[in-house]
């Protein structure tokens, strides 16, 4: 009685394997956890031949530089020795676990591929002998990325790592790569002390400090770190700026884009203070106009042209003045955390010492203040007005006995002696040689009037020989026996007969108008209408430019709300598949637990048929021993 019992024993567990061999899916099942495990039961796979080859962990194409972490959405190939039921590909869920057979759900949310390996060996020791586990990344999920600081564009962005060709390593976003995609760092960035916060599973974030002038300077390709999932990118505002860096690295593909204009505000000593766009082009203009000639730029082959500096500003402003104190100039900057940043620059030593370190770049938002200088030099204000950032003209007027009166351009750095000189000089015969009058329009509207005494044989000088400004008008009077002929000949005129009443009350005209003209020469500056026709002239065009400029600034800002509108609508669409995925996902997973579910529900039918099979079996072993005599 008992041999046969334990036979049937043996046939109804020989069966089992029978029929768990032929069902793979069944491996998957969770099973009951015993104590110990039991004699019968046999143990896959065995333990490798001493000396046979093991498989080494694979964990993907991802370098020691930083370890991977998994999360939510990637997807593994997991490969246990001996064991190819188990082994296959699963997918990260959105609690950050895994759904595997027998063990059943595994956490293995922020563990790199070594550690996750490590977790899931020891939920299988207690069922598989010397278990080797193997976890490969095979998709990884997408990344969100922070980037903050001294960039054109911060804020958060979605990246999807791609596999590089057919079997090859997953290929992550690096450093270089997101400041492109952030539109590049401004001028006012630290590209010495670039931080990257990562978070970590159970502590405190881990804080990287990137040196990307490192790489400039040496080609160090090790500062382009790879980046993370929920990585951090904030590049700090310099201390100090360093002129030398920022030129630098203004052709670098990961800095902001020096090609689209800036807005600043120009005021001081300028010729035209006001707001005005700075392009990145070739600049020329006068202070009555600025003249934009566009160039090409390079950026693939490292040439920069037209760079946005202070001196091509102070260029469209029509150029400084010649009270300007261009060793104090003042660049406010606004930097982000909304201080204020002020930087001194010495434009004196760009001129002498060729320091095109203080050529300073500016960024949109930028004040430049041209102080007043509290003594002008004279001899500074020659070298001064031929530099690249002084007017190429200025407007005077020189009205009275000269050979060619009337409005002139000249250079910035001309005399008084200079002007008369262009002007063809006295007129011998009429003017009075020794004094000249220099009228001067003051910034409060006043005007100043100066009695000059000319010397031709002085030098520059402010007594005898000053330095014009802009609107300065020059009045060269009548020697004193010139205005007795000229009153004598217009007074004493020979009276005969109505010809000669006529030449009288015509003399009488001559001489009102021409004292009309002495008064307008004298006070208005030279003949009144056709300066008011230059003025409204000179109106017209800036006018003109006035409105191309806005129609250039609408066009612009045009551009840029369309592709605006077009990134967000991309976004959106991203978000949008992303939530389908995530759908698709959710119905997978629910269609494996049904699945599962079945698969239970067959084998408790199938365990419930055995059961009664063995019942019968027993029930006709009994009725065969109770009829055997």
């Amino acid at each position: 009685m008992k041999h046969t019992v334990q036979t049937a024993t043996s046939l109804s567990l020989s069966a089992l394997l029978v029929l768990s061999s032929s069902l793979p899916s069944i491996g998957q099942l969770p099973a009951i956890r015993t104590p110990a495990p039991s004699p019968n039961r046999p143990r896959v796979p065995p333990p490798p031949p001493a000396g046979s080859a093991l498989p080494s962990g694979n964990f993907g194409s991802l370098t020691q530089e930083a370890a991977y972490t998994l999360g939510p959405g990637d997807r593994i190939a997991l490969d246990i020795f001996g064991v190819p039921e188990f082994s296959k590909e699963y997918q990260v869920l959105v609690d950050g676990t895994l759904n595997l057979p027998i063990i059943r759900s595994v956490s293995i949310q922020g563990l790199t591929l070594q550690q996750a390996a490590n977790v899931i060996t020891k939920r299988y020791e207690p069922f598989i002998n010397v278990p080797v586990v193997t976890v490969t990344l095979i998709l990884a999920r997408p990344l969100n990325i922070g980037v903050a600081g001294e960039v054109t564009r911060p804020g958060s962005y979605k990246i999807n790592p791609v596999r590089e060709g057919t079997g090859g390593g997953v290929k992550f976003p690096t450093l270089m790569e997101m400041l492109q995609l952030a539109k590049g760092v401004t001028s006012a960035g630290d590209m010495r002390n670039i931080q990257i916060r990562r978070p970590r599973r159970g502590g405190s974030e881990q804080v990287t400090t990137v040196d990307l002038q490192d790489f400039l300077d040496t080609g160090n390709l090790r500062q382009d770190i790879t980046i993370r999932d929920g990585d951090t990118i904030f590049v700090p505002t310099a201390s100090a700026l360093n002129t030398q860096e920022v030129r630098q690295r203004a052709s670098a593909n990961f800095s902001a884009d020096i090609t689209k204009p800036i807005g600043v505000v120009i005021v001081g000593e300028v010729n035209r203070p006001g707001p005005y766009t700075v392009f990145a082009s070739d600049l020329r203009s006068t202070n009555q106009q600025t003249e934009l000639s566009f160039v090409s730029i390079d950026q693939q082959q490292g040439a920069v042209v037209g760079l946005p500096t202070i001196t091509r500003a102070l260029k469209i402003a029509g150029g400084i003045t010649t009270e300007a104190d261009i060793r104090r100039v003042q660049i406010r900057r606004r930097v982000r955390g909304g201080n204020e940043q002020t930087i001194m620059v010495n434009l004196w030593d760009l001129l002498q010492k060729g320091d095109a370190t203080q050529d300073i770049l500016l960024q949109e938002g930028d004040s430049v203040i041209i102080p007043t200088a509290s003594i002008v030099d004279l001899t500074e204000v020659a070298q001064i007005g031929s530099t690249s950032f002084s007017p190429n003209a200025i407007s005077i007027n020189i009205v009275g006995e000269v050979i060619r009166p009337g409005a002139l351009l000249v250079k910035p750095s001309t005399s008084l002696h200079q002007a008369l000189l262009t002007a063809g000089s006295f007129n011998q015969l009429r003017a009075k040689k020794d004094k000249v009058e220099l009228l001067r329009l003051n910034a409060n509207g006043t005007v100043t009037r100066r009695t000059i005494d000319v010397d031709f044989a002085q030098g520059l000088n402010p007594n005898n020989n000053p330095t014009l400004r802009n609107n300065d008008v020059i009045l060269v009077a009548r020697s004193g026996y010139t205005r007795v002929a000229d009153n004598i000949n217009s007074l004493l005129q020979p009276i005969t007969g109505v010809t000669g009443v006529i030449n009288t009350v015509s003399g009488v005209f001559t001489g009102f108008q021409t004292t009309i003209n002495a008064f307008q020469n004298l006070f208005l500056g030279g003949d009144f209408d056709r300066r008011n026709q230059l003025r409204q002239l000179r109106e017209q065009r800036q006018d003109r430019q006035q409105q191309r400029e806005d129609r250039e600034l609408n066009r612009e800002l045009q551009r840029e709300d369309r592709q605006r509108q077009a990134e967000d609508r991309q976004r959106q669409a991203e978000d949008r598949l992303l939530q389908l995925e995530d759908r698709r996902l959710q119905l997978q997973d629910r269609q494996r637990q049904i699945n599962v579910e079945n698969q239970q529900l067959q084998i408790q039918q199938q365990q419930l048929l055995l059961q009664n099979q063995q019942q019968q079996q027993q029930q006709q072993q009994q009725q065969n021993t109770t009829t055997t005599p």
